[in-house]
């Protein structure tokens, strides 16, 4: 098997997952891999940049990236934040897309992919609650 062949081979198996494709040591892009040519050009969905930036698409010529890492899966923290709001009303649970956090009771509680940060009665239910999300996750 060529090298060639053997590359986009194992870069076939990156499709559908979240990649990091380095641009430089300062710029990159990462999103859902879904498409590679034969010459190795890739298609990205729901893609962000280096600055946060959001882009619901980005094509990426093979010169112009240095390397691709396959990335973790984002924790859900809007689907948390679903969760929460069933406890708290609606109104009292903010998440916040481009911090990927949630705001509860106007930032008296506030959740993370690290946990809860927060004291009292309420944050001590939405730990309860961030704990068997989870170990559902799992």
């Amino acid at each position: 098997m060529s090298i060639a062949r053997e590359y986009n081979s194992e870069l076939q198996k990156f499709i559908d997952k979240i990649v990091k494709v380095y641009i430089d040591d300062d710029r990159f892009f990462v999103g859902t891999l879904k498409g590679i040519s034969q010459e190795a050009n890739l298609i990205l969905s729901s893609v962000r940049n280096e600055k946060n930036k959001a882009f619901p698409e980005v094509l990426i010529n093979n010169t112009f990236y240095n390397y691709i890492t396959v990335e973790e899966e984002p924790f859900p923290m809007e689907a948390l934040a679903e969760r929460i709001s069933k406890i708290f009303s609606k109104g009292h649970v903010q998440y916040i897309d481009d911090q990927n956090i949630i705001s509860i009771l106007g930032g008296k509680i506030i959740v993370d992919e690290n946990g809860v940060r927060g004291s009292g009665p309420s944050a001590e239910r939405v730990q309860k609650i961030y704990d068997q999300f989870k170990m559902d996750l799992e």
